[in-house]
Order: structure tokens, then sequence, then C-alpha cells
């Protein structure tokens, strides 16, 4: 049985070398990973895909708590 690459582990961090060496990990244990650089962008990115996007299997979610205009707290009470 092959694993969905619908699963994924999205990584949001304002820092670009926190963001980009959380990134490197996760893929180095063959752990599919998308990266935002705010919450922004990724609340963006869920608009665009719309409600009818589910990941087929379980997903993560790597909050920075504290970044410029909407904080990873934010974001979370968001979704």
């Amino acid at each position: 049985m092959q694993p969905t690459q619908d699963a994924l582990v999205f990584v949001v961090d304002d820092d670009a070398g926190v963001r980009e060496a959380l990134a490197w990990l996760l893929r180095s244990r063959r752990l599919p990973t998308q990266a935002f650089e705010s919450a922004d962008a990724f609340a963006q990115f869920l608009n665009d895909e719309g409600p009818a996007w589910r990941p087929l299997q379980a997903s993560c979610l790597l909050l920075d708590v504290r970044m410029p205009g909407m904080s990873g707290l934010a974001l979370f009470e968001q979704l």
C-alpha cells in the first residue's frame, strides 16, 4: 500500500532560517511538507483551495506563536 501524498506537514514561520530548517528536517524523514512565511499566507492558501479541500490523511500544522501580522495563536483560533 502506497501512502497518499495528500497528508502534509504545514510549517508556518516568519523566520526563513527556522522555516527552511524545519521543512528540510521533515522532508529528510520523508514527510511531505509545505512551508508558509506567515499566518496570512497559510490562511490565503486555505481560502484559495476552497472548502472542498480536505487531506485524505491526517495532516499536521506547526505554527510559530509570535509573527508579524496574524500570530500563530490567532490563526489557530480562526481555524
